[in-house]
This record gives structure tokens, sequence and C-alpha cells, in this order.
């Protein structure tokens, strides 16, 4: 299986993956939102002076939401992907508070690593690796953010199947995550599923609270910290 390069994607992304969303009616910026509420709502309760790094951040979405949410915060974006960083840098060259960079110097470390829709791209055999690299990337008492893919929901199944930039995915079930996780000296702050419905609404909020349980989601949350 082909690694697919970012590169190729970088300009036309968003287009992408609206394309892959629109039999549902749903859109990026719906997910990226979401993601970002489920930070703030769970793990990241107040606006301090933290560094925030998106590990694998691609165009920026994240990370600048991240930024604007989190004012009195530094927040780094990291990809391996130049093209996508030329194109991070140049949306939102306006925030202050934002850094995209291709390097990822050891001394420096973060309060905070959000890592969305990573995993499914890094091969089986090198996650444990990828986790250990992330871990050294920590402050103490620092936490690690994972939002991944529900292989169980049909949704996801049919977006991933369908979007051209997710030719290489190798989806991963939450409790194998978890077990990944914790044989890399995690422990497990917090999990849980979501996203099951890919529409705004504070009824449907709500409502997936009442679901969380049920391993259904189009995706899941879990976040890591070191023992």
């Amino acid at each position: 299986m082909q690694k697919v390069d970012f590169d190729e994607y970088a300009e036309t992304y968003r287009q992408s993956l609206n394309a892959c969303f629109a039999p549902f009616g749903a859109r990026d910026t719906f997910f990226d939102e979401y993601k970002v509420k489920c930070i703030k709502e769970w793990v990241i309760f107040n606006d301090r002076a933290y560094d925030i790094l998106d590990y694998g951040c691609g165009v920026g979405k994240i990370a600048g939401l991240l930024a604007k949410e989190f004012s009195k915060s530094t927040v780094y974006g990291w990809d391996i992907s130049k093209e996508s960083l030329r194109v991070a840098r140049d949306e939102y060259r306006e925030l202050a508070n934002i850094h995209f960079v291709d390097e990822l110097p050891q001394e420096q470390k973060y309060n905070f690593l959000v890592v969305t829709m990573v995993f499914h791209h890094i091969h089986p055999a090198e996650r444990i690796e990828a986790l250990e690299k992330m871990k050294n990337l920590l402050k103490p008492g620092g936490k690690i953010i994972v939002f991944e893919h529900n292989p169980l929901n049909p949704f996801t199944q049919y977006i991933v199947k369908t979007c051209a930039s997710d030719t290489d995915a190798r989806l991963i079930l939450r409790p194998r995550f978890i077990k990944l996780a914790k044989s890399c000296g995690f422990d497990i702050a917090f999990k849980r599923h979501i996203l099951f419905f890919p529409w705004p609404s504070k009824l449907l909020w709500h409502l997936e609270r009442l679901l969380r349980f049920i391993p259904l989601g189009a995706q899941y949350v879990v976040v890591l910290t070191q023992k």
C-alpha cells in the first residue's frame, strides 16, 4: 500500500473533503469546530499561557481554531508535508500566536499535543515509535488528545473509501488503540465515542452525551497522560 503524499493534496484538501461529505450534508468546518469544542469541554478548561502542538497539522485547520480559542497560548503546527505547511502559513499569517514548523526540536516541550486523524495514516508497525516520540514532547503533566476514525461506523467507512487522501488508511479500533497506548506507558485520562450526527445542533450535542457509551460514533477521542 503506497503512502499518501499530502503535498499533492495541499491546495485542494478542503474541497476534496467536502466532496466526500456532500452526500451527508456535512462540511469540514463542522468537524473541526466540533473537535475544538470537545477539547474545551473535556481537556483544556481555561486559556492560560500553554504551549500546544497540533501534531500532523496538515493545512492547519485545527491549529488555526486552537490559536483563536486559546489566544493566550502559543500554538505550533507540525507536519511532514511542506506544501501543507505553506498553505497553512499563508491562511493563518495574521495570527500572532501560531507557528507552523517542519522540524520539532527535542528541547521544545508542550502542555498539550493534539493528534487529529493521524494514526490511521501511520503504518501499524510504526505506531509505537510514533507514540514514544509524542511522549518525549510532553511537559510534566502534559496530555495527548487523540481523535481517530471509528471503523465500526458505516459513515466513516464510506468517507475513508471515497476520500483520495485516505487511500493508505488503516483504521484502528478504540480498544486496540488504548491497548497500544498503555503498552507505551500511558494512562487513559478520558475516552469517548463522538460524532454520532454530522450536523451542528445543540440538541444533537446533548443527545450524544447519552450515546457516548455506544461504540458507533463516527470517531472517538482518547486523552493520554504519562504514568
